[in-house]
């Protein structure tokens, strides 16, 4: 065998090689164009609202202290609301603020603004009120009174509320009068409705 020929073979391995090569290239391009998921053009549709947040009559219970003595009573009221616990809560103590229907004897003072009102991961709400509900004189009944009223109003009419914590001014409280300690969140204390 001559070297020209011996060069012959040579090319010829080295373009079946190629073609080789190239053929195995476009197959596995060709497969993995096939497999590869395309981004498909989509038509953005409109949010649809939460089929449990649909406007609807909620009844619930306010707690106001009864008459002169040492309980609260229970006044229902019924709203349209979203079955939304952040809004149930603020239209709850905006109730409470406004005072009862019944010839109860309202639990928060005259004046009391809330300020923020928000839910926790823990099922704590947190109300925050103006500076009124702290600077009207009470004794340890009406303080006790005028704190649980807020807690039983809250965490008996929802559900994901197991606790409140009361805030004056955005700021953490020891007591509203000198009586109820309010550093923690209170769970409500039904032992005081009758």
């Amino acid at each position: 065998m001559s070297n020209h020929e011996n060069s012959k073979g040579q090319v010829g391995i080295f373009i079946a090689a190629a073609v080789a090569t190239l053929i195995t290239v476009g197959a596995l391009t060709l497969l993995f164009k096939t497999n590869t998921p395309r981004p498909q053009a989509t038509v953005e549709e409109p949010l649809q609202g939460n089929a449990e947040l649909r406007i609807e009559e909620e009844s619930f219970f306010l707690y106001f202290a009864e008459g002169d003595s040492d309980f609260l009573t229970s006044e229902e009221r019924t709203v349209s609301t979203a079955r939304d616990p952040w809004q149930l809560g603020k239209k709850i103590i905006t109730a409470l603020l406004s005072g009862p229907q019944r010839g109860n004897t309202r639990t928060l003072p005259s004046g009391t603004k809330l300020r923020a009102f928000y839910l926790t991961d823990r099922k704590v709400a947190v109300v925050d009120f103006s500076r009124e509900i702290a600077g009207a004189p009470m004794g340890a009944i009406t303080e006790l009174l005028t704190v649980y009223s807020v807690v039983n109003s809250l965490a008996v009419n929802i559900p994901e509320i197991d606790a409140v914590k009361i805030l004056v001014e955005g700021h953490e409280m020891k007591t509203l009068a000198g009586h109820i300690d309010i550093t923690d969140a209170l769970k409500p204390e039904m032992l005081l409705v009758r």
